[in-house]
C-alpha cells in the first residue's frame, strides 16, 4: 500500500499513543508513589499549610492509580473528545498535586515535560498551548496564592516552570522536525518504491530481454523475457553474466559479455551474436551493451551496465527468405523475358521477308511467355497478399454458389484442351465463414494445375458436407506425382524432375502459394496421388452455424 502523508501522520499518532500508553501508567503510579512518601513524611511537603492527615492527598492517590491503569488499558480505543478529556484530567491531577504538596520547585515538576509532549503528540500544537497556559496559572496560583509575599520562592517558581515550558517546547520542535522529516522521507521513499515498480512493470513488458549487472559482473535485476530467453523460472539474480549466458558470434567465436560491457564507454550493438539452445537450434540475437554512469558527484565513473538481448531469429530468417527469394524471382522471370523478346524480334523478322506463318509462330511463343509472366506476378500478388495478411476478413460463403461460378468460369479452359470438367457435390453443403479471396484462390490453384497436368480425361471438382464440415477436393487423370516429390510439391519454385512436367509452363510457386493460402484458412491439404493415374488434392473447413 503506498503510504501518504495522512498514512504516514495517523502512523506517527498511532506511535505516540503507543510511548503515552506506557508513560501514562508510569507517571501516575510515580505520582502515587511521591504522594505516599510525602504522607507517611518521608518527604517533606513544599508547603507548610499541609498537613500528614490530610484527607485530600488518599483521594488524590487513589484517582492517580485509577487513571493510570484506565489509561493503559484504553488508550488505543478512545476518540479525539476522550483524549482532551483524559489529558484535562491528567493536568487536572497534576495541578492538585503541585499545590497540595509539590510546590513548583519540586522535583515532582520535572514529569511535567513527559505531559507536556505527551500532550503534544496526541493533540498537536492546540494540546501544547493548552499545557502552558495551564502550567502558567499553576505557576501564578503557586507563587501569588499558596506562597504570598514569598519573592524568592516566586522567583525560584517562576525560572523552575519556565524552564519546564521551553525544555518542552523544545523538545516538541525537535520532535515537529524530525516528524517533518521523517514523513518528508516516507514520502520519497513511496515514489520511489512507486517509480520503481512503475519501471520494473514497464520492463517486465519488454519482449526484449534486460539485464541490470554490477562492476563485478553479477546479475542485479532482470525482466520476464530474460527468464523467457534462459528457458528458466529461477530466480538469476545474484549470478555471473557469463555463467548464466553463453554466447557466440556467427562465426562459432565465444563472446565473454562481461569483458563486452567493461570496454563499453557508450552504448553499442551487435547483431552478428548466436545462443545455441540445442544440439542444432539455435537464436539469432541482437546484443545491446549499455554503461550506467554514476551519481551527479561522480558522473563520469560508470558504476553497473545494462545488457539487452533482442531475438531477431524470425527477422534474419525473413531476410535471407526475402533475399533468396528476389533472386529466384529475378531468375525465373529473365528466362521468359528473354524467349519472348527474342519470338518478338523473329516475328518483326519474319514479318520484313513476308513469312507469315513463321512470324505468327513467334508472336505466339511471346504470347505464352507474356501468359506464363503474367501467372507469376498473380502468384506472387496473391502470395505478397497472403504474407501480408490482407483480405483475412471472413464472410459467409454458399459453397454450392462458389461450386457453379467455379465450374462456369474453368469449364471453357478444359474444353480447349480436350478435357471435362465434372461437378461432383454430396450433402448439403450449407455456407462455410472464411476469407472468399483466400478459398476461391486455392481452389483455382487446384483446378488450373490439374488441367494443366492432365492430356486426357477429366478433372472432377468435389464438394460434400456432413454434420460440422465441409470437404473440398478436386481430382484429375493427369500424369501424376512421385511418391517421393509428394512431400516437396509445395516448396517454393519447386518442379517435380519429370520430363512432362517440363513439357508444362509453370511457375514453381501455384502449390506453394496453396500451401500459405490453406495455413491462412486454417486448414491442412492432402495429396493422394499416383503415377499415370491422376491426384486428388483436398481441405476441410468447419460449416458456419
Amino acid at each position: 500500500m503506498r503510504l501518504t502523508s495522512k498514512n504516514f501522520a495517523n502512523k506517527e499518532i498511532l506511535n505516540a499513543r503507543h510511548i503515552f500508553r506506557f508513560g501514562a501508567l508510569a507517571v501516575p503510579l510515580s505520582m502515587a508513589v511521591y504522594g505516599l512518601l510525602v504522607y507517611f513524611g518521608t518527604i517533606p511537603a513544599a508547603h507548610s499549610s499541609f498537613t500528614q492527615s490530610n484527607t485530600a492527598l488518599l483521594v488524590l492517590i487513589v484517582a492517580w492509580v485509577a487513571l493510570g491503569i484506565f489509561t493503559f488499558l484504553s488508550v488505543n480505543n478512545r476518540t479525539h473528545t476522550g483524549n482532551v478529556i483524559e489529558i484535562a484530567l491528567y493536568y487536572t491531577l497534576a495541578t492538585l498535586q503541585i499545590w497540595l504538596i509539590g510546590g513548583t520547585t519540586t522535583p515532582l515538576v520535572s514529569y511535567v515535560v513527559l505531559l507536556l509532549i505527551a500532550t503534544f503528540a496526541v493533540l498537536g500544537k492546540s494540546g501544547l498551548m493548552y499545557g502552558v497556559f495551564t502550567l502558567t496559572l499553576v505557576t501564578i496560583v503557586d507563587t501569588l496564592i499558596l506562597e504570598p509575599g514569598n519573592w524568592t520562592w516566586a522567583v525560584v517558581s517562576g525560572l523552575t516552570m519556565t524552564t519546564v515550558i521551553i525544555t518542552s517546547l523544545v523538545i516538541a520542535l525537535l520532535y515537529q522536525q524530525q516528524m517533518t522529516s521523517h514523513l518528508e522521507l516516507q514520502r520519497s521513499r513511496a515514489r520511489e518504491g512507486t517509480e520503481r515498480k512503475r519501471a520494473q512493470m514497464l520492463i517486465n513488458n519488454f519482449v526484449d530481454a534486460v539485464f541490470s549487472i554490477d562492476q563485478k559482473g553479477i546479475v542485479k535485476t532482470y525482466n520476464a523475457a530474460a527468464l523467457n530467453i534462459l528457458d528458466t523460472n529461477d530466480d538469476i539474480a545474484g549470478q555471473m553474466i557469463n555463467k548464466l549466458i553463453k554466447l557466440e558470434t556467427i562465426n562459432d567465436g565465444p563472446i565473454d559479455v562481461f569483458d563486452e560491457l567493461s570496454k563499453s564507454s557508450s552504448i553499442r550493438k551487435r547483431d552478428d551474436v548466436i545462443m545455441r539452445i540445442g544440439d542444432e537450434d539455435m537464436l539469432r540475437l541482437e546484443a545491446t551493451f549499455a554503461p550506467v554512469q554514476g551519481n551527479e558527484s561522480n558522473a563520469k565513473k560508470i558504476d553497473s551496465y545494462v545488457f539487452i538481448i533482442r531475438d531477431i531469429t524470425r527477422m534474419k530468417s525473413l531476410e535471407e527468405e526475402r533475399d533468396e527469394f528476389i533472386s529466384v524471382v529475378s531468375h525465373e522471370l529473365r528466362t521468359p523475358v528473354a524467349i519472348a523478346e527474342g519470338s518478338l524480334g523473329n516475328a518483326e523478322l519474319f514479318i520484313e521477308r513476308d513469312l507469315g506463318k513463321q512470324a505468327t509462330k513467334a508472336v505466339s511463343e511471346a504470347h505464352k511467355q507474356v501468359l506464363f509472366l503474367s501467372k507469376m506476378i498473380n502468384d506472387l500478388s496473391t502470395l505478397s497478399r497472403a504474407e501480408r495478411g490482407i483480405s483475412d476478413e471472413a464472410e459467409e460463403i454458399d459453397v454450392r454458389e462458389l461450386a457453379h461460378s467455379l465450374h462456369h468460369n474453368y469449364s471453357p479452359q478444359a474444353e480447349q484442351k480436350g478435357l471435362g470438367l465434372n461437378l461432383d457435390i454430396t450433402g448439403s453443403l450449407g455456407k462455410v465463414n472464411v476469407s472468399r479471396l483466400y478459398l476461391q484462390e486455392l481452389l483455382q490453384n487446384f483446378i488450373t494445375n490439374a488441367i494443366k497436368y492432365t492430356q486426357e480425361g477429366s478433372v472432377t471438382l468435389h464438394i460434400s458436407a456432413d454434420k460440422e464440415n465441409v470437404t473440398f477436393a478436386v481430382s484429375d487423370t493427369g500424369i501424376g506425382i512421385r511418391k517421393a516429390d509428394i512431400s516437396k510439391i509445395f516448396k517454393r519454385f519447386y518442379r517435380a524432375e519429370d520430363y512432362r512436367t517440363r513439357e508444362t509452363n509453370g511457375t514453381g510457386l501455384g502449390l506453394y502459394v496453396s500451401a500459405k493460402l490453406a495455413k491462412k484458412l486454417g486448414c491442412k491439404i492432402d495429396v493422394e496421388s499416383r503415377i499415370n493415374h491422376g491426384s486428388k488434392f483436398s481441405f476441410k473447413l468447419p460449416k458456419s452455424n
